[in-house]
C-alpha cells in the first residue's frame, strides 16, 4: 500500500479558500448514548440526492 501525503490548505492561502464554496456544519444527535452528525440541505442548498448523505458516528466502546 502506498501512501502519498497531500498538501492540505493553509489560512491565507486564496487558491484553496476559493475552491470552497459552500460549508454545512451537520447537527449532532444523541440515539441511545452514540452520537451521529448529519449534514442534510441547507437553506443555500436545498435540493440534494435521496441517497447524498454524510453521516459521522461515535467515537463509541462497542461490547
Amino acid at each position: 500500500m502506498s501512501f502519498f501525503p497531500g498538501k492540505d490548505p493553509e489560512v491565507g492561502d486564496a487558491f484553496a479558500s476559493d475552491q470552497i464554496e459552500l460549508m454545512v456544519i451537520p447537527n449532532a444527535k444523541d440515539i441511545g448514548g452514540f452520537q451521529v452528525r448529519r449534514a442534510l440541505p441547507t437553506a443555500k442548498r436545498r435540493l440534494v440526492g435521496p441517497f447524498i448523505f454524510f453521516d459521522r458516528m461515535g467515537p463509541a466502546i462497542l461490547r
